[in-house]
């Protein structure tokens, strides 16, 4: 193994430990949203002078670092701060800082201050949703990470780089200037005295608190808010294999001088894993890992590849299998050999093969039972490290050999739970109940299942029936209160979450709308479930005017609650003010079809409906004279100028067919393909019983060489109109294409010398087009060729009756005559294609062979002028 066979590359080891202590029972984090003006105070500054470094030992004085760690003891910490414990987390830059409220506040961009102004400097909301991942970006010709980029930077210089990497550099850069940060106090040091210290640090810098509250591990872990904050740290560390990450290349010779092996090399070798196959590697649990990543930094066997992406080379002991996915034969390898010692010298009739599981199946049921409790115990080892994966492939295998066992759905549960793998832990927890129904354990498997995926009420019958069978069961009890606290701690924000709904409306009524908005925004926060909260903060924003966010809220709330009328009636108004009135009458409509008896939503939906439906009659009427004018322009050839004309009838009226169909033909008279197929399809969609849609699509086709779809849309228009003469029209279009297509086909068999091909082909382009004499005179070609003269003479005179001042077709009726022996005949047809095409000197040469043939000897005709 490339430099040496007792040492391996980890990425990322220290993140599994690191992970756990935010999420194990207990924990929680506090946190605070601050601000502040960017010209009085740089973001370098806010991480130098206010947080402090990361490691808190060389943290400036006075920073929150620095007096955390002097006074640890007094703050009632369990231990002395470290680089990783270091007692508070701060956002590396303003962008950061976004992504990090994103995730943990649920904001939105749109909510959002400095979302707001990404959004205005012209990045695409995909782009910056894709950003927050940390994804890498090239930047002054070279790649690096996203956050890199960013990091350091203020608000201002932040919008401008991200103008640079994805946005509108063309653009003016946003005026805004508030340095808007996340800080949060990590769970080893989150207690009171803590919070106490950093408020007043950030009063004293002149730093606003904009928002602040405590997070616990439950929501961590349900929302995976820790692997989203440390999302390149955890992908890498857990997600991605070593094969599938790209360091940058500016690092790869340090990664060579460092460890005296290349990046590829030690890939090619097997000796790079990320942190969770290390474990499994090196036999140890996360906390070990952390505890050796440690000392490889110590000992200076650490490298930075960038952020979030670290390596580092650890040993490897003695006898440590590198096989991290192993197969069934190496899992059951794990079991002593005294138990299928005999599997491999087993003699079996007719030599058949059969894995270990099937060879297992042929022992005593002792010996199965004894397998089964290996694999058990070699699964729990496996939970205690940590390694959840292969926990559930040995108990996978246990359920293989005893599918009856209540303990081993149990156990696998577990292990899903820990996955965070929620449905396949309940089906595995109801099975368990399913099998001993009078099993407590089960019911706790079950109930947490249903805890940790939020259904709290479910979750606590589940645990209640349990402790109707072990009224003592400490388990069950700790559970069942753990899941009561959450229900009376979302019932508590429930209540406030009202409070400042009945707030809200307050301020409506007083016209005070973005405080009511303000306020709605809270309700929403503490309980994102409410449908009426989006309701009537959508009637805030319509207020303010801000209709595409009424839309949005309009829209959340009929995602929460689609049979409640009200909400399509939100989605309604927000529709008429955007001027998209078709949508808006669909969604009065369909609140009108849900509330039929309520006499007060009737009438003032019906009021709002009518003024929808007098907006649309009067664009149409508007649309039908842009439709004239297009008519008028199209028959003066002024192509651009119908398009124009239609272009705003369909603003005007976007649901009228016909506009469609009209601008599909200027854009064909334009040569503009595939604009004109995108109007024949629009065309179709609006009106799909309208044959001359199919027709106009048949012509963008055929246009665009697409003679399968052009047929295809023929016959669609002729299976609704049968006698349309456009739609027939189009078709003949079709296949005359398709017969020039063929002729083609044939010319390349011909070419081959496959003549029969040839045939074949033309064959088909007459029955095409039997109007086309080439058709005939290359056929009759190919039938000479054949040797079958008397069906090339026939396609000859068939040529000439459809084409009789061709000269072509004279030839090929000679050229058989000439094979059938009638020498005679054959001098006439030279003559006529000679006298009909004097200068073509391959019909003066055949006939001067002709005639040579009947006078027994050369003739040379005189040259015509």
């Amino acid at each position: 193994m490339g430099a040496s066979d007792d040492r391996i590359y980890v990425v990322n080891g220290f993140y599994a430990a690191m992970r756990a202590k935010y999420t194990s029972p207990g924990s929680s984090i506090y946190y605070f949203c601050v601000q502040w003006n960017a010209k009085e105070m740089s973001w370098a500054d806010f991480r130098c002078k206010v947080l402090g470094a990361t490691d808190p030992a060389t943290a400036e004085a006075g920073s929150m670092r620095h007096e955390i760690l002097q006074r640890w003891q007094a703050l009632g910490l369990a231990s002395k701060p470290n680089v990783g414990d270091n007692g508070v987390h701060g956002s590396a830059s303003a962008f950061e800082a976004l992504a990090e409220r994103l995730n943990w506040l649920s904001a939105t961009l749109d909510d959002d201050d400095t979302g707001h102004a990404l959004l205005e400097a012209g990045v695409k909301r995909d782009t910056l949703l894709r950003w927050t991942k940390d994804p890498q970006v090239e930047l002054d010709g070279s790649p690096t990470s996203l956050f890199d980029a960013f990091e350091d930077l203020s608000v201002p210089e932040m919008l401008k780089m991200a103008q640079k990497l994805g946005g509108d550099p063309f653009e003016d850069t946003p005026k805004f200037a508030t340095n808007q940060a996340f800080v949060f106090i990590k769970p080893h040091a989150n207690n009171l005295a803590v919070r106490e210290l950093l408020k007043g640090q950030l009063r004293d810098r002149g730093l606003t608190v904009a928002e602040e509250g405590e997070i616990d591990a439950v929501t961590m872990l349900s929302r995976k808010l820790v692997d989203n904050h440390y999302y390149s740290i955890a992908n890498k560390a857990s997600l991605s294999k070593p094969t599938e990450l790209h360091p940058p290349s500016g690092k790869l010779s340090e990664f060579t001088a460092k460890f005296g092996v290349t990046w590829p090399q030690a890939l090619a070798d097997g000796a790079v894993y990320n942190a969770v196959d290390a474990c499994d590697v090196l036999g140890v649990d996360a906390d070990t890992l952390d505890k050796q990543w440690a000392l490889a930094k110590a000992g200076g066997d650490l490298l930075k590849f960038a952020g979030g992406f670290y390596v580092a080379k650890l040993a490897k002991p003695n006898g440590a299998s590198t096989a991290v996915v192993p197969s069934a034969s190496s899992l059951l390898g794990d079991l002593p050999r005294s138990l299928y010692g005999g599997f491999d010298t087993l003699a079996l009739s007719g030599g058949a093969a059969y894995d270990d599981s099937e060879k297992m199946l042929l022992f005593p049921e002792s010996v199965i039972k004894t397998a089964v409790d290996t694999l058990k115990e070699v699964a729990i080892d496996d939970f205690k490290a940590e390694a959840y994966d292969r926990a559930v492939k040995h108990l996978t295998i246990a359920l293989s050999l005893d599918e009856k066992s209540h303990v081993l759905y149990s156990n696998r549960c577990t292990a899903y739970i820990a996955l965070e793998q929620y449905g396949k832990a309940l089906e595995d927890a109801d099975e368990c109940v399913r099998l001993q129904p009078n099993w407590a354990k089960g019911y706790l498997r079950r109930g947490s299942v249903f805890f940790r995926m939020g259904q709290l009420e479910k979750a606590e019958h589940v645990l209640k029936e349990g402790l109707e069978l072990d009224p003592s069961n400490e388990a069950l009890k700790k559970e069942l209160e753990a899941v009561m606290n959450a229900i009376a701690e979302r019932m508590a924000r429930q209540r406030e979450s009202l409070e400042c709904k009945e707030k809200a409306i307050e301020a409506f009524n007083e016209q005070n709308y973005k405080g009511a908005v303000e306020l709605l925004k809270k309700s929403i926060k503490l309980d994102p479930d409410n449908h009426i909260f989006y309701s009537n903060r959508a009637a805030a924003y319509m207020a303010l005017e801000q209709y595409e966010k009424a839309l949005a809220d309009a829209d959340d709330c009929i995602r929460l609650q689609p049979t409640w009328a009200k909400g399509y009636s939100r989605r309604g108004a927000a529709l008429f003010r955007l001027d998209k009135l078709g949508p808006a009458r669909d969604a009065f409509e369909k609140g009108l079809e849900l509330d039929p008896e309520n006499a007060t939503y009737v009438r003032c939906t019906k009021q709002e409906l009518q003024l929808v439906m007098d907006a649309i009659a009067q664009r149409k009427e508007e649309s039908l004279e842009f439709k004239e004018r297009a008519i008028e322009a199209f028959n003066v050839q002024n192509f651009k100028r119908a398009e124009q004309h239609l272009s705003s009838a369909i603003e005007l009226d976007p649901e009228n067919h016909v506009f469609y169909s009209n601008r599909a033909a200027a854009y064909m008279a334009m040569e503009k393909f595939d604009l004109a197929l995108k109007d024949a399809n629009e065309c179709v969609r609006l009106q799909p019983t309208w044959a001359k849609g199919y027709s106009r699509q048949a012509a963008a086709f055929l246009s665009m060489a697409d003679l399968p779809a052009a047929r295809e849309a023929c016959m669609k228009g002729l299976d609704l109109e049968p006698d349309n003469t456009q739609v027939k029209e189009e078709l003949r279009r079709v296949e005359i294409a398709e017969s020039l297509a063929l002729k083609d086909a044939a010319t390349e068999a011909f070419k081959a010398q496959d003549y029969e091909k040839a045939v074949e082909d033309l064959t088909a382009a007459i029955a095409l087009d039997p109007s086309n004499q080439v058709f005939y005179s290359n056929r009759s070609v190919a039938y000479t060729a054949m040797q079958m003269y008397e069906k090339a003479l026939e396609d000859a005179d068939e040529c000439i009756r459809l084409q009789p001042t061709w000269a072509k077709g004279y030839s090929r009726r000679a050229a058989a005559k000439f094979h059938l022996g009638d020498l005679q005949a054959s001098k006439l047809s030279y003559s006529k294609a000679w006298d009909l095409e004097p200068s073509n000197a391959k019909t003066k040469a055949d006939l001067e062979h002709v005639l040579s043939e009947i006078a027994g000897m050369k003739v040379v005709l005189p040259e015509r002028s």
